[in-house]
């Protein structure tokens, strides 16, 4: 017999002898449940978790471009890029030299910081209760990815309609309300047997308040009706009284983990309680049987069936026509597998009797996964408080994760609850806004940011390089709220995203562009005279114009744009004494490339001034005149006009203008005009300032027109 079959037997043995002993003690045993791996909590304990291979580099101020790639090479590392809008660098190092390299570093007086490229992890609402890394049932049932979205509400009750509960417990006394005891018939429901109050914690410990467990519904108050007497057995009678009174006193959430045969009294009360908007959540049973027990068997009743450890089906649980879905039970009592929750903190007959640890054990059993059904519950009324009984038990059916057979089948019904699916039912993310994506460098690498939004567990980015997503590409689809984009290809590429759930996807967010340039453009300069020279550039691929800067500081601290187009070239003249320099890139509606390497021409001091042009008389019909100061030395003046600022393709209007110089007729639009001034000997001076005039476009009525009257004036 291998250990497999061995450890089943066992298990199996044991079980028989837990039902056997149990038996007297409640109609609703309890079922049985594992431990699963403790939750992931943050970085393991031995250390911060970091990435392999890389970390990152700060230099201090004024440390060179060759000083820095010099201590580069000197541990041995690769630069991998700079972090966005910073001086931060991060370095491909080798592995498992991580820290060494960054310890180095760090005392290298060129350095600011040198530190590992640590990892961080997003916080899920975690409880504080010591005893939840134990509680394996909310990790395999996402309870905390629900939490995110809601933790209750007290105006939900929910009535635990069982043995009573220990009313002074440090993890319940603070949420029970008023109750009823139909075993002793006062208002004193105190628990005697532990049952009742094992599954309240459940339901609904007090929970993040540093004690004990977490419950499923963090705020929902807690209802005990005491039906069953200390030994866990009770009578149809005082059940059914019980359900009346819970739900007329406020609860909507009405738990039974307990069951018995079918009994008109009992259904009468349940169908009652459904008509009063009531939700009944009831345990299957201990048997391992098919057959029913009631009320989980009756119509309008949640019938819950149990799960271990390992998301498969207890043994112990019933099955069979009537199973609506299954949840975590647990698979041993006294034991990590079994389900850990409150226990009286005084004498009680599972702690005497049965040898339960008083405060909190672990007891396993379809008693056991009922409660979890019922805080789910209270946490989708919670959401949407205008739901119907059948409403709240079709979302818990309809996002419970299927198990076992495809679909609905007799050991899982509609198969384990998923408390995430289920709220995210009422809580659709938001749209994520995409932030302006920055590519100072053209190059095909960039980060693609988005802000985290409210209801999100993960986001779906898209790209494609046309604006309209034609034919789009995912790109990632994880739960981090920003993406690096490396290796893209020429062109502009365009990104959007939406935020999902497990139950909905938002709509895309805004859209995004970016351009990867296949390098700067190659600027040169051809002299045409002492003052006057061509600029050309080389075409960019997808540029669909270009801007070309001047400034007379290399570090074009103030430069001004000389010219913005869709030409590959721009003649310079006239330009004033001194030396000049002059860089370009492309652009397109993705914004610009990178720049050129900047080129420098001399110009000799001007030997004579620059006249001062203005423009007078403009009176909108194409005639106005166009004057100069006079510049000492000049013999003569030239004057241009032309289409565009640039003086690309400039019209001699006058090789010898005299100021002032009349323009009559001048067709509509926008005409700019400089002049310049000559001399003796060849001596010439830089270009004037530039000034222009807009003829409008106008249109002439016939004068017969202004004595026409239409019909009826």
């Amino acid at each position: 017999m291998n250990d497999r079959k061995r450890r089943a037997v066992i298990a199996m043995l044991t079980l028989l002898v837990l039902i056997s002993a149990v038996g007297a003690l409640v109609t609703s045993k309890w079922p049985v449940v594992a431990q699963g791996p403790e939750l992931p909590l943050g970085p393991a304990s031995s250390g911060e978790e970091f990435e392999p291979g890389r970390i990152l580099v700060k230099f201090s101020q004024g440390v060179t471009v060759a000083g820095a790639e010099g201590t580069l090479q000197q541990h041995g590392a690769t630069y991998v890029r700079t972090l966005y809008d910073s001086s931060v660098q991060l370095w491909a190092v080798p592995e498992g030299s991580e820290l060494s390299t960054a310890s180095l570093l760090s005392a290298d007086p060129t350095v600011e910081y040198a530190e590992p490229n640590y990892r961080f992890y997003a916080f899920d609402k975690v409880p504080n209760d010591p005893s939840f890394n134990v509680q394996w049932a909310h990790a395999l049932i996402h309870s905390q990815g629900a939490w995110d979205n809601t933790t209750g509400s007290v105006t939900e009750i929910i009535a635990i309609i069982d043995t009573g509960i220990d009313e002074a417990h440090p993890d319940l006394a603070g949420k029970i309300v008023a109750g009823w005891d139909y075993v002793d018939n006062d208002s004193d429901p105190h628990d005697l047997n532990g049952h009742g109050t094992h599954v309240a914690g459940i339901a609904a410990a007090m929970t993040n308040n540093g004690e004990g467990v977490a419950g499923m519904d963090w705020s929902a108050r807690i209802m005990p009706i005491r039906v069953l007497d200390d030994v866990g057995s009770g009578y149809s009678a005082d059940v059914a009284e019980g359900i009346r009174w819970a739900c007329n006193h406020g609860a909507r959430v009405l738990n039974l983990s307990l069951g018995g045969p079918a009994d008109e009294t009992l259904l009468g009360a349940v169908d009652d309680a459904y008509a009063a908007g009531c939700l009944v959540v009831a345990a299957m049973g201990n048997e391992g049987s098919a057959t029913p027990k009631y009320p989980a068997a009756y119509d309008h009743v949640l019938a819950v069936a149990a799960t271990g450890p390992s998301d498969t089906r207890a043994l112990y649980s019933n099955y069979g026509a009537h199973c609506d879905v299954a949840a975590p039970g647990g698979t041993a009592n006294h034991d990590p597998n079994g389900i850990y929750s409150t226990m009286p903190t005084g004498d009680a007959y599972m702690i005497t009797e049965f040898g339960f640890s008083p405060n909190y054990d672990y007891v396993s059993g379809t008693s056991q996964a009922t409660p979890y059904v019922s805080g789910l519950a209270a946490l989708l009324w919670t959401l949407q408080p205008s739901l119907t009984p059948d409403q709240v038990q079709s979302t818990i059916q309809s996002t419970a994760m299927d198990l076992g057979a495809a679909g609905w089948d007799a050991y899982y019904g509609y198969g384990r609850i998923d408390a995430l699916a289920a709220v995210c039912t009422f809580v659709p993310p938001a749209v994520p806004v995409l932030s302006a994506i920055s590519n100072t460098d053209g190059d095909g690498a960039y980060l693609v940011d988005w802000n985290d939004v409210p209801h999100a567990t993960g986001y779906t980015l898209e790209e494609d390089d046309s604006a309209s997503f034609s034919s789009p590409a995912t790109r990632y689809t994880d739960s981090n709220s920003q993406y690096q984009v490396t290796g893209r290809p020429v062109g502009i590429w365009y990104y959007r995203v939406r935020a999902n759930n497990p139950c909905w996807g938002s709509v895309w967010s805004n859209v995004q562009a970016v351009g990867v340039w296949p390098g700067p453009p190659s600027l040169n300069l051809t002299p045409v005279g002492d003052d006057a020279y061509r600029l050309a550039w080389s075409a960019a691929t997808v540029a669909t114009g270009y801007t070309l800067e001047e400034d007379d500081n290399p570090s074009f601290s103030s430069p001004g744009v000389r010219y913005q187009g869709s030409a590959l070239q721009y003649n310079v003249t006239g330009q004033p004494g001194g030396t000049w320099y002059y860089r370009v890139r492309g652009y397109n509606s993705a914004g610009g490339g990178p720049w050129s390497l900047s080129i420098s021409k001399a110009v000799p001091q001007a030997t004579l001034a620059a006249p001062s042009l203005r423009i007078d008389n403009a009176d909108g019909y194409g005639q106005f005149e166009v004057a100069w100061t006079d510049v000492p030395l000049a013999t003569s003046y030239v004057l241009e006009q032309s289409r565009d600022a640039y003086f690309s393709s400039p019209t001699v209007l006058d090789p010898d203008a005299v100021s002032p110089f009349q323009v009559s007729g001048q067709p509509r639009g926008r005409w700019h005009y400089r002049v310049r001034a000559f001399g003796w000997g060849g001596r010439k001076g830089p270009w004037s300032n530039s000034e222009f005039v807009v003829v409008p476009f106008r249109i002439y009525l016939p004068f017969v027109a202004k004595n026409y009257a239409g019909p009826g004036w």
